[in-house]
């Protein structure tokens, strides 16, 4: 026996498909690509372009110029830096002579 439907069963709906753009109208809304390669005015063809060789970069980048510093700038950073050698040996007493010179070649050189 077959089976009636009735109002609660609503038959399946399928969505409606869009209709597809027209091709001719999104052809004309694109520019054209030229396809067509100018030839050499000489007849002959051109070379094609090398590239030019990358310099390497170094490992450490290049330290900027500092400006000359004075004196006293100089004395300054001897000064603390025999201090941090004066720390380094235990702060024992003599060997000042010693922390100066070493902090000096260090901080000229």
């Amino acid at each position: 026996m077959a089976k009636k439907s009735t109002d609660k069963e609503a038959p399946e709906v399928t969505p409606e498909k869009k209709p597809a753009k027209n091709a001719a109208a999104s052809a004309e809304a694109k520019p054209k690509a030229k396809t067509t390669k100018k030839a050499a005015s000489d007849g002959e063809a051109k070379p094609a372009k090398t590239a030019k060789p990358r310099k390497k970069a170094s490992a450490e980048p290049a330290a900027p110029e500092a400006p000359a510093a004075s004196p006293e700038v100089i004395e300054d950073e001897i000064r603390v830096a025999a201090y941090y050698r004066w720390v380094d040996r235990g702060m024992t007493d003599g060997g000042d002579a010693e922390d100066w010179i070493e902090a000096e070649k260090q901080i000229r050189n």
